[in-house]
């Protein structure tokens, strides 16, 4: 992978900080913590900015700032200034047919029921691009998908949210400049809860 831009999905507003659906923002945030060089948060392009360093390689990490279903406008936005192709982004989203504490990394699909990945796939104009399925689930069977993804967090995971995502992350930037199927078999089989 050759990842130029990193995409946390998400919803602004402090009422969704603990949402499930922001796990994206979180994975972003704990990125930031990472990166070898002090790093400020720029609003522009409809996004939170920010120019992490890995290494020695400089990438560009955003935070869309408008809502869920129309993060493929920031998505897009960012891509052209910085003249960056769907083949160097990565996108990191929330998925709730995946169990918490696991990852599924995927070179490129449909959105399935996500609207935020519909916006981007449908602004980008293709499918074909890394994306980081950040589990959120399971969800029981008697709430409905769009409920659960707005509720918070369970006081437990958000106890075992940071240290999670820190080791996520951690192993992400590690083999971000690998093959997507090394980086698939780095991480698909690793459960962060352990």
């Amino acid at each position: 992978m050759a990842i130029k831009l990193i995409i946390g999905l998400g919803n602004p507003g402090d009422q969704y900080v603990n949402t499930r659906h922001n796990i994206g923002f979180k994975f972003i945030n704990a990125l930031i913590k990472e990166s070898c060089i002090d790093v400020s948060k720029k609003a522009s392009f409809k996004s939170h900015v920010y120019r992490p360093q890995f290494h020695d390689q400089r990438v560009v990490a955003i935070k869309p700032q408008t809502f869920m279903n129309l993060s493929g406008e920031a998505v897009v936005a960012v891509m052209n200034f910085y003249n960056i192709g769907p083949s160097e982004i990565c996108i990191m989203t929330d998925d709730l047919d995946v169990p918490f504490g696991k990852v599924r990394v995927r070179a490129k699909g449909g959105a399935g029921t996500h609207n935020g990945m519909k916006s981007v796939i449908q602004h980008v104009g293709t499918q074909e691009f890394i994306r980081v399925r950040l589990g959120i689930g399971p969800k029981p069977e008697c709430m409905d998908s769009k409920d659960f993804v707005l509720q918070n967090f369970t006081a437990s995971e958000q106890v075992a949210l940071p240290a999670m995502l820190t080791t996520m992350a951690r192993d992400f930037i590690q083999h971000m400049n690998e093959p997507v199927d090394i980086v698939m078999n780095r991480l698909n089989p690793n459960h962060y809860l352990l």
